[in-house]
């Protein structure tokens, strides 16, 4: 099949066609909405205005090979090799977590605690695409900010968006499984969004998930769900500074298991905070002295 004409309404047409046992037909819509503001510059207004207006044959070739693309799963993030994370966009691929909304909440809050402070020492780890403390780091740049993740072509990636967005970071290629307290520097934060995903919580996710992006991400197995966790934990205790803050994302199913583990460790003034959908998402505690 292929889109009848360059009119914005046979670019719709096509789409809806094509990706009906993908995507649910709104969704449908807000991906073609998101695909011409993307692509040519066009907002879902000036659409809704115009949908008898025409494309270019060069454009109309981009949202053709951009559907076939969501019609095998490709997350849209991909297909543009960008992501918006709080308004800023950051360059994505498949070695690394397509930034999500609840993270952005997470920042959010860690800069309403820290930004009245200075000179703070923050380590972020299992990095990605270092949306994390980037975010950071253009909201609050007094401070000073390290990161790691355990490929060296995932830390190219996190560079590359550091260097797009001028914001100074140090980077090291570290298993922070095989991480040992000894080789690490002392922090007043350290924060993660570990992989905390369940492996038998797999068929809930949606194929371009699947099959796009990193299983090192995401996954985790059921026996050892705080796999990560109990490492991140265990660090921290041995090298935060004193009354030295921790901020993870967690599993929604794992808020109590992970606030013992934090007790268990000497930290105190836990607090399990909720996301936008009312799921328990992310915990802060402070190290006790």
């Amino acid at each position: 099949m292929r889109i009848a004409s360059n009119q914005y309404k046979s670019i719709m047409l096509f789409a809806l066609q094509e990706l009906k046992n993908v995507y649910p037909q709104e969704e449908i819509k807000a991906l073609v909405y998101y695909l011409f503001a993307e692509l040519i510059g066009v907002s879902r207004s000036d659409y809704l205005l115009n949908p008898n207006k025409g494309v270019s044959e060069s454009e109309l070739l981009k949202f053709n090979f951009a559907i076939k693309d969501l019609k095998n799963g490709k997350p849209i993030q991909h297909i543009l090799g960008y992501a918006y994370f709080l308004e800023k966009t950051f360059i994505v691929n498949k070695e690394t977590l397509i930034p999500r909304p609840e993270t952005e909440e997470l920042v959010q809050y860690i800069i309403s605690k820290e930004q009245t402070h200075k000179d703070l020492k923050i380590l972020d780890i299992g990095t990605g695409t270092a949306c994390i403390p980037i975010s950071l780091g253009l909201a609050m740049p007094q401070h000073k900010y390290s990161a790691l993740d355990f490929k060296t072509s995932i830390i190219d990636l996190a560079e590359k968006n550091a260097q797009k967005h001028e914001i100074p970071i140090s980077f090291k290629v570290k298993d922070i499984l095989q991480c040992e307290a000894k080789d690490m520097q002392e922090y007043d934060i350290i924060i993660s969004n570990p992989p905390y995903v369940l492996e038998s919580e797999k068929a809930e996710m949606h194929k371009n998930v699947l099959e796009y992006e990193p299983y090192s991400a995401l996954y985790v197995k059921d026996n050892d769900a705080l796999l990560f966790y109990k490492k991140i934990i265990e660090l921290a205790k041995q090298r935060l500074s004193k009354k030295g803050r921790i901020y993870l994302e967690i599993n929604e199913n794992k808020a109590t298991e992970t606030e013992t583990l934090l007790k268990q460790n000497g930290f105190s003034k836990i607090l399990v905070h909720k996301d936008i959908h009312d799921k328990n998402r992310f915990v802060s505690a402070i190290l006790n002295p």
